[in-house]
């Protein structure tokens, strides 16, 4: 956490600590500094490594629509019912689901799930392989903690920030830094087509609007001292359940060698 504002005896304005919450991500995110990810990013990984770190992403990923339905329900029961904000969460729900399935939707595409599947079939991995996992929750210990700790923040938390903190502002945002990464490392070392890895384009894109609603949220209402500590220490809690899975891949990963 930052040492100034941890210091601090009052809030700090909202803008200046949105900017914060970037900073803490951009700074401490697995995904932009994990050691693991740059050898994905420079394509030093074989596919058998590759295969070990998406089907433990998919452990996550396959939680999406749970864990946006829950904000929604959270956003009301926090107090929150302009139907406006609802409305982004929905629209967040329906990117999930599938923009493909409504009408008026901005975009034509498959659902975030469907798309994750099509990468994992392109890589080696049987769609049918990667829904028995996520219905029998077989995955490493780490992401088995991980998945229990997004579905309590989802479900437990006593705020709409704390929830938009440790997801919206700390995944999505991070979706949004590292799309194009994923894109080109899968593309340029992986030898992957546009359509095989559409789920890191289109999560880039979609995320950009996903967390959009989390910094707005945190503008808006985070706005005492006391809000804002629980944001920073939600969006920690974040940030280091992302450490633990890359950890948990990486020490797999290391067995095979």
């Amino acid at each position: 956490m930052s040492a100034d504002f941890m210091g601090a005896d009052t809030a700090v304005p909202p803008k200046e600590f949105c900017r914060l919450l970037m900073n803490e991500v951009k700074n401490r995110h697995a995904r932009l500094h994990h050691p693991f990810y740059q050898a994905v990013y420079d394509g030093r990984l074989g596919m058998d490594e590759i295969r070990i770190w998406a089907t433990e992403a998919w452990g996550i990923f396959s939680l999406n629509v749970a864990i946006n339905t829950a904000k929604l329900v959270r956003c009301q029961l926090s107090g929150i019912h302009d139907p406006k904000i609802q409305k982004k969460f929905v629209d967040i729900i329906m990117s999930e689901v599938g923009y493909e399935l409504f009408e008026g939707a901005p975009r034509p595409v498959a659902g975030h799930r469907a798309l994750f599947l099509r990468f994992g079939e392109r890589i080696g991995i049987p769609s049918e392989e990667l829904e028995r996992r996520d219905r029998e929750n077989d995955f490493l210990p780490t992401t088995v903690l991980a998945r229990i700790g997004w579905l309590d923040i989802a479900l437990r938390s006593d705020s709409i920030l704390e929830q938009v903190a440790a997801t919206n502002c700390c995944n999505e945002y991070s979706n949004q830094l590292t799309g194009g990464k994923f894109f080109r490392a899968f593309k340029e070392h992986y030898g992957l087509s546009a359509s095989d890895i559409e789920f890191f384009a289109e999560h880039g894109v979609a995320d950009t609007e996903h967390s959009n609603i989390g910094y707005e949220l945190v503008e808006q209402l985070a706005t005492t001292r006391e809000i804002q500590v629980k944001v920073l220490k939600a969006l920690g809690k974040g940030l280091g359940i992302w450490w633990a899975i890359t950890d948990g891949v990486a020490r797999e990963c290391e067995k095979l060698k």
